[in-house]
């Protein structure tokens, strides 16, 4: 049964009165008779009865600093801040071949005048250049493969898991070039398969869920010149926001001279590239750099500056608040610094540094502590019990406060990439005109631009002050490659601990099998499809069981959409990259118990062959090919289609069933007369179950289609 939630609050104002009064009587010896409301006595008892109602209402009621102080002690973060919507923008000058330098802090807006103005996280060099065309080695050689970027089409930048790879892009530049040098910035739009991708930003990269300490996939060298007689740039002059092209990242590459008019080549390559599937290119975009939908505003004010006038001007009492400039009411995201000119007890002024925290209650009488209004665009100080009272030092020259904030955030920067980006049905277009302007006529019937014009103009207008950019007053538009996304407004108590019930059923320690196996699939940075604990597997005794050892195999995500398994670059036994193996080790390794020992190894793999037997030829051999393949395969595999068992049985009886299941589903009525499958270079077995060492999958898959002869002889083996 469900029990009745607890109320403290069930006393009404008229229960308290009605109680008081009861006892008038007795405690005044019956010579308080006139309980009516004219009497004076009454009234004062009807007022203390409104106060206590109130106290006692409040005892149901839990305070946010008590939220605050619960979420704290169970280790979840308190309620999360504003947040800042963010994207990535392509500048183009309005121009064509100007070279532009967009300054930090610089703002583009899709709707000037709304206050949905993005700024730009730092400097950006738009160089006079633009991508002519994309070739990438293949086993016959290099390949262009411009066209099918052009057209939208993915392109593998890697070959097979362990061997080299190169991919050349080969770049024009116009206008004056750059003599002087400078710093070009590429987005890399990688296909990313579908997996756990959790983190922060990186500060040089833009991902939806990038995290910084994931050791690359590959060691990636970038060169730099003209076509066939390229250079090695140094590292220093390399940012990779990729992660070695584990993710959609942007490139910093910092450029050597080059003169208007030349053709050049920039190169990058790898001699063993461990991709556990080979990264396909969706878009190179150069030019491009990350935009938040926040200001920064950075303040200094001496003793006659306004908000200090507002600490000065009043006295120092309980409750203080100031309100920052800039209409930062509803707007205002947080404070990364502030610092305040006091008087100490010597009388002289020192500077101290004030802290923004989520709630005052549980701050002491001499700490230097604030919270946040966002409503008000105001910061409100403590009483001196529960937080400092600030006593600003205005009495001399110089700088009494410095403070640097945002301004912006919520879900009002939110929305989708340009139309000319996004729309599905123009997918084609914008690659060309985004990528390779040139190639644009591949795209669609259209007219043909000259060759030296450039993609047209994108949405976004340029809103900043004219010293934003160099040359000042340099006409210039933006677009949005990417959708906008992660603003939200500051989150609620209840919300928070709506979170926090979840939080606390997510896995932290690693206890039981279950418990390595959730941790490994939840590693952020790193996208594993599946996870499987040995309990007492040692890779240093793979015969014995070790107490206190535990290996965790992972099987990394790769494509699996229906035309992945005929492509080029198909990944039919996927293997996690060193680096991926790294991370879900550190993980499990900081959750281990005191004692344990955690290992993680890739997937081991073990041949099977099956030999199906048909009483006539038919034309589903690829069919059956496929199906079967499919049904063994460690990531689509098995009964339930989530991937084949580890250490599964292989029984001839569940191959049967698929294969003529997928028959039916075709409309043949074929029977199979029998199936066998053999195990490494083993006999085949048309009966009994084929059991995998523990830990194991089955593969590679090789499948044979046998016929029958009408004469009974052996049957004849038909390769698929």
């Amino acid at each position: 049964m469900t029990l009745a939630p607890l109320r403290l609050d069930d006393l009404s104002w008229a229960d308290l009165v009605e109680a008081v009064r009861s006892r008038i009587p007795a405690e005044s010896s019956g010579r308080w008779t006139l309980h009516a409301p004219v009497d004076p006595g009454m009234t004062l008892l009807d007022l203390q009865a409104y106060l206590l109602e109130q106290q006692v209402y409040r005892l149901d009621q839990v305070p946010d600093a008590v939220v605050h102080a619960v979420l704290r002690l169970l280790g979840v973060p308190g309620p999360a801040p504003a947040t800042a919507a963010v994207t990535v923008l392509q500048i183009v000058p309005q121009v064509p071949g100007t070279r532009l330098r967009i300054r930090e802090g610089a703002s583009f807006s899709r709707e000037p005048g709304r206050g949905r103005d993005f700024h730009l996280d730092r400097d950006l060099d738009v160089l006079p250049l633009r991508v002519a065309g994309l070739s990438v080695r293949e086993a016959t050689g290099d390949r262009d493969r411009t066209a099918d970027l052009a057209a939208g089409r993915p392109v593998p930048l890697a070959g097979a898991y362990g061997g080299p790879a190169r991919v050349r892009v080969r770049l024009t530049v116009s206008g004056d070039g750059f003599p002087d040098g400078g710093t070009l910035t590429l987005l890399l739009e990688l296909e990313q398969p579908a997996g756990p991708w959790s983190g922060n930003r990186t500060a040089d990269g833009w991902a939806a869920g990038a995290v910084p300490d994931v050791p690359p996939p590959a060691r990636l060298s970038w060169s730099y010149g003209p076509v066939g007689d390229t250079a090695p740039l140094p590292e220093e002059a390399v940012t990779d926001g990729t992660g070695g092209l584990r993710r959609s990242g942007l490139v910093r590459l910092t450029l050597p001279a080059t003169a208007a008019g030349a053709e050049m080549e920039l190169v990058l390559a790898t001699p063993a590239a461990t991709y556990a599937a080979p990264p396909r290119l969706l878009r190179l975009s150069p030019n491009s750099v990350p935009a938040h939908h926040a200001q920064r505003v950075r303040l200094e004010e001496g003793p006659d500056g306004p908000v200090v006038a507002q600490l000065t001007g009043r006295p120092p009492l309980p409750g203080l608040a100031v309100v920052l400039p800039g209409d930062a009411a509803g707007r205002l995201i947080d404070i990364a610094h502030f610092t305040l000119r006091e008087t100490d007890d010597t009388g002289s002024g020192r500077v101290h540094d004030w802290t923004a925290v989520p709630d005052l209650a549980f701050s002491g009488p001499l700490d230097r502590v604030f919270t946040v209004d966002r409503p008000f665009g105001a910061l409100r100080f403590g009483d001196g019990l529960t937080g400092r009272i600030p006593r600003p030092d205005a009495t001399g020259p110089g700088t009494v406060l410095r403070a640097e904030y945002r301004l912006g955030g919520g879900p009002a920067g939110n929305g989708g990439s340009d139309p000319a980006v996004s729309d599905p049905a123009r997918a084609a277009e914008p690659a060309a005109l985004l990528a390779f302007p040139a190639l644009a006529g591949f795209a669609r019937p259209r007219k043909q631009r000259a060759a030296e014009e450039e993609s047209p103009p994108g949405d976004w207008v340029f809103t900043g002050e004219s010293s934003d950019t160099e040359p000042p007053d340099a006409p210039c538009t933006a677009r949005a490659l990417v959708p906008s996304v992660g603003g939200a407004e500051p989150e609620t108590p209840a919300a928070a601990r709506r979170r926090a019930a979840t939080a606390l059923a997510v896995v932290t320690r690693a206890v039981t099998a279950a418990d390595h196996e959730e941790l490994a699939l939840s590693t952020p940075g790193v996208a594993v499809a599946r996870a499987h604990a040995l309990v007492g597997a040692h890779p240093s005794h793979p015969s014995r069981n070790v107490p206190g050892a535990v290996t965790t195999i992972v099987v990394p995500r790769v494509p699996r959409a229906p035309a992945d398994s005929t492509a080029p670059d198909a990944v039919p036994l996927p293997v996690p990259d060193p680096g991926a193996l790294t991370a879900v080790r550190a993980r499990l390794e900081a959750a281990r118990l005191l004692g344990a020992g955690v290992f993680v190894a890739p997937p081991r793999y073990r041949p099977v062959r099956v030999r199906l037997t048909l009483p006539a030829d038919t034309a589903r051999r690829q069919l059956l090919d496929a199906a079967l393949r499919r049904f063994l395969d460690p990531l689509t595999g098995g009964d339930d289609g989530t991937g084949w068992p580890f250490g599964g049985v292989l029984r001839p009886s569940a191959l049967l069933r698929a294969a003529e299941r997928a028959l039916q589903a075709a409309g043949d009525r074929t029977p199979v007369q029998a199936v066998a499958a053999a195990l490494d270079d083993g006999p085949y077995e048309s009966c009994g179950d084929l059991p995998l060492r523990p830990g194991e999958l089955p593969g590679p898959v090789e499948v044979l289609v046998c016929t029958t002869q009408p004469s009974g002889a052996a049957p004849r083996e038909v390769r698929a």
